[in-house]
């Protein structure tokens, strides 16, 4: 976790794809969420990524109760 808001994750060695999910607690409105929420991000195996809680002009604000990473 990164300040409590953002998950920063890298999958490494082979090809394919990996996921970054982080738990939130807070508001999203796309998609409409008040509470718990989770957002991912699909990736490039190599390419570092960071998800969080906290989207552009305010669209969601939250705080990181966990997160994950894995191969698709």
């Amino acid at each position: 976790m990164n300040a409590g808001f953002a998950y920063n994750g890298v999958c490494k060695g082979g090809e394919g794809m990996y996921r970054l999910e982080v738990d939130c607690f807070g508001y999203s409105l796309n998609p409409l969420a008040l509470g718990p929420y989770t957002v991912r991000q699909d990736l490039p195996v190599g390419q570092a990524g960071t998800v969080g809680c906290f989207g552009p002009n305010w669209s969601s604000a939250g705080w990181g109760s966990g997160g994950r990473i894995f191969r698709l």
